[in-house]
């Protein structure tokens, strides 16, 4: 069993970037801890990295476990609104550049919601540096608008956001983004949600996720290129978009099983343990 060593690094966050300039890419924050096989953790679009450290805990004895924080997250959850010039190239090639930083090759990788959308981006473009992928409900709906499914639902959260983007975002507004997005369900108090004060700290996230993250210039065809082994996880409850594109992810990609938790979009932290238990079944196999 491996020691529980810790390795972290903070990095300078991004000066403001004027309207219409490229936010260049840079290496991620991240907390690295644990040796062995070396495995990725992605977060969502909201909590950031916060979200995987229960998973990393339980991990960290057989495995080198790292999550990083996506820069929208870093800047989002200190308050930083969102700016123009932050894409899903941008994504990409920060986590590329810190995969090279902690010296990892072809680590597995996996990634929820909005991190399951870079891990897509970044699998397609580098087949070659993935040893497997482990994605949980990932937000890639341009794969369904690629095969022409009407995505109302989709449509409206993503209207929502974009309406956000760039600016402050109130506690109203967080709320109805938490049932649009599957989070909370309809007509509940989402304030005396266990989570409400962790989503409120970050809610500045959601002014980063504009159409230049959410739908990357790719094409269904690209999907081929992802060779690794991938574990595709949806939650029983979760919304009938998130379920249909798990499903569809397990037909499209070439070496994929799809595994259903009981539970909605955060379904790998509801059921921990029976998702770590498939997860590192996943992990052993590929």
């Amino acid at each position: 069993m491996g020691s529980a060593c810790i390795r972290t690094s903070h990095s300078t966050p991004l000066a403001d970037a004027p309207d219409n300039e490229a936010v260049e890419p840079r290496v991620l924050q991240f907390d690295d801890r644990g040796t062995g096989d070396p495995l990725v953790l992605v977060p969502g679009g909201l909590t950031g990295w916060v979200s995987w450290q229960p998973h990393q805990e339980r991990l960290v004895n057989r495995h080198r476990l790292i999550r990083v924080q996506p820069i929208h997250n870093e800047l989002g959850s200190k308050g930083v609104p969102g700016d123009p010039g932050y894409t899903a190239q941008v994504e990409r090639e920060s986590l590329r550049l810190t995969l090279d930083a902690l010296d990892l090759e072809r680590p597995h990788l996996a990634g929820w919601s909005g991190g399951g959308l870079a891990l897509i981006e970044f699998a397609i473009e580098y087949p070659e540096r993935v040893r497997s992928l482990t994605l949980v409900e990932p937000a890639a709906y341009w794969v369904l608008a690629q095969l022409g499914e009407r995505l109302d639902e989709v449509e409206e959260s993503n209207g929502f956001v974009r309406g956000l983007f760039g600016r402050e975002v109130s506690e109203d507004e967080l709320a109805t983004f938490l049932r649009l997005g599957g989070l909370a369900a309809a007509g509940e108090e989402v304030r005396s949600h266990p989570n409400w004060a962790r989503w409120v700290e970050h809610r500045t996230t959601l002014s980063w996720l504009g159409p230049l993250l959410d739908h990357p210039e790719r094409s269904i065809d690209d999907l081929a290129r992802i060779a690794a082994p991938a574990l595709v996880t949806k939650g029983t409850n979760s919304t009938p978009v998130d379920r249909r594109l798990v499903d569809v992810l397990g037909e499209r990609l070439s070496n994929a099983e799809v595994r259903e938790f009981d539970g909605d979009h955060a379904h790998h932290i509801e059921q921990i343990g029976p998702f770590l238990e498939a997860l590192e079944a996943h992990l052993a196999q590929a």
